[in-house]
């Protein structure tokens, strides 16, 4: 198994030597969006590298992003940072972009519910239309159950769609680990794993929080590609020191 890892500029090319697939998390920035030059900076470095990048992902925009908005100046903006990003996306050859669930988490009321799955599967669907070299992968945020992004990911059975099923996130839900993994294992096309102390989301290396990784991994779909997000490439091969020792290659 390779997992993903998240490059950065003053280390790429040891990530190159690493093999691994990328999944690129500068152009989710809007700092870095609203940078033309920037952006091209860092594209043009990506690409300079001689490398496979049929298995990488990007990390699509998430802060403040609501394309399930009522308010149709919101959708406006976020489908503009989501279309920034998925331009850069075909650039790097990523095979899928990253989006977030983004809703908010301890809002039962059932219109608003029923609006997200509505609104995202509406939105997603034309957004897939548009770009028919990319997929969708979304991912839980700060959901407290996977009840809303599964019904989502039925609705969408059939396209270039899946659910990036974050443990780490799950960890801090309130709601079992492996009661987000059955729910969402139909329809779970990548993963997101680091560590935390059940608390915050504080991408801390495997093994430095309180997920029980002995059990998880097990439960986890086979086949499956993996990001291990955390945000150095020190803290990347530490996690992969830690899986050793569990005996997962």
């Amino acid at each position: 198994m390779k997992y993903s890892g998240i490059p950065d500029l003053e280390h790429l090319e040891e990530w190159t030597e690493l093999g691994v697939p990328f999944e690129y998390d500068d152009f989710m920035y809007p700092g870095i969006l609203d940078q033309e030059g920037e952006v091209e900076r860092r594209v043009r470095a990506y690409l300079r590298v001689d490398r496979d990048r049929s298995r990488d992902t990007m990390h699509g925009p998430f802060l403040d992003i609501t394309v399930h908005s009522v308010d149709r100046l919101i959708r406006e903006v976020c489908d503009y940072r989501i279309r920034q990003a998925c331009e850069i996306a075909l650039r790097l050859q990523v095979k899928g972009i990253i989006l977030h669930t983004n809703f908010i988490p301890n809002y039962y009321e059932p219109n608003y519910r029923r609006g997200w799955i509505d609104r995202n599967e509406e939105y997603i669907t034309a957004l897939l239309d548009d770009y028919p070299d990319l997929s969708v992968y979304m991912e839980n945020m700060f959901d407290e159950e996977p009840d809303c992004l599964v019904a989502l990911a039925e609705r969408m059975r059939g396209k270039r769609f899946g659910i990036c099923l974050d443990l780490a996130h799950a960890n801090i839900s309130g709601t079992e680990m492996a009661a987000w993994e059955q729910a969402c294992a139909p329809y779970i096309t990548h993963y997101h794993i680091n560590d935390n102390d059940g608390q915050m989301d504080s991408h801390l290396p495997l093994g430095d929080g309180t997920i029980d990784w002995e059990c998880v991994i097990p439960q986890m779909q086979r086949d499956i590609s993996i990001l291990l997000e955390v945000n150095s490439l020190e803290k990347y091969k530490k996690s992969l020191k830690y899986l050793e020792t569990l005996g997962v290659k």
